[in-house]
């Protein structure tokens, strides 16, 4: 895995690229700013695999250097991982919303840094092999549409993040004991209809229209969304900023329907929304611990009267 870190402290730096190499990671390129950072980008003659971004440096900080990536066509779901201290809430939410995928928290732990290293590995090891055999199957040949209760790739919408990311974010939250998160989940049924009769590429268009709907009414907010599939999407925020279901029923509805949008040809639907009640971590649960998000998605299923997931646990969640 080729890896860029970036970060302008020189010990920082010296420790990343020590604990790399010292697991096997030696194609390390090291950067002490933003601007250091592109012009490595731009210069190398093979593309980076990875990303390590501080979030905190002069002039151009991780946050921007994220953004400038993720205009790059060759890096729009590159790993990027944030490093950041303990208590920078405010540029974490900023990282995320410009496209950052996880983080690593100062002082390093080297357990926890090598396991975002290998989680990062193992994607994008994935994600080479799905466009390799993307390449070799004959032109002709017609990607597989995915299961209705699998999730698609949201992309240029305010807030909206994969799933991953969104439990990375969460997780980092809790472990800054910021537990005054909310999160509520959206079901659109209608979207099953469009699903049957429609490609993944028209598909993908409705759910991201249907995503920026939901990120206009969130403006304000503060808040993260992912789609999770099954027609579901889960919105993570401050809870005392977050709309309750009643609030915002009649103007979500309103709005998806405008007549100004047209959602699939093929497919004529009005649509509708079931919103379940905002869920919150409790106290006893720790870093790591995402049952408050399950939770969302329960209150949710006690509003449509079905299973919003066909399994159970975390596995709806992942990415």
């Amino acid at each position: 895995m080729k890896i860029l870190a970036v970060d302008d402290d020189e010990l920082i730096r010296e420790i990343l690229s020590a604990t790399l190499e010292a697991h096997g990671y030696t194609d390390v390129t090291l950067a002490e700013s933003g601007e250091d950072a592109l012009q490595k980008i731009a210069a190398s003659p093979t593309p980076f695999d990875g990303f390590m971004f501080d979030i905190q440096m002069p002039g151009m900080d991780g946050t921007e250097l994220c953004q400038h990536v993720r205009q790059m066509e060759h890096y729009k779901n590159s790993p990027v991982i944030m490093i950041t201290a303990m208590n920078n809430k405010e540029y974490v939410d900023r990282a995320f919303m410009a496209g950052a995928t996880d983080y690593v928290t100062k002082p390093f732990d080297t357990t926890e840094l090598m396991t975002r290293i290998r989680l990062a590995d193992r994607l994008q090891a994935e994600a080479r092999k799905a466009a390799a055999a993307q390449a070799a199957a004959p032109a002709a040949a017609a990607a597989p549409k995915p299961a209705f209760k699998e999730p698609v790739t949201v992309k240029d919408v305010r807030g909206v993040v994969k799933s991953a990311a969104l439990d990375n974010y969460v997780m980092l939250m809790l472990e800054q004991k910021q537990f005054a998160m909310g999160a509520f989940a959206i079901r659109i049924p209608e979207l099953a209809a469009v699903h049957a009769g429609s490609d993944i590429e028209e598909f993908t268009y409705v759910v991201t229209d249907v995503a920026e709907v939901i990120s206009d009414v969130l403006v304000g907010a503060q808040a993260f969304l992912s789609y999770i599939g099954g027609g579901i999407f889960v919105c993570v925020g401050a809870k005392n900023k977050l709309p309750s279901a009643d609030s915002m029923q009649d103007e979500f509805v309103m709005m998806l329907n405008d007549p100004d949008l047209v959602y699939c040809e093929e497919v004529a639907t009005g649509f509708s929304a079931q919103i379940g009640d905002i869920a919150a971590p409790k106290l006893f649960e720790k870093r790591g611990d995402l049952r408050f998000l399950d939770r969302a998605v329960e209150k949710l299923n006690e509003v449509g009267g079905g299973a919003a997931r066909s399994s159970g646990g975390r596995a709806a969640f992942a990415a």
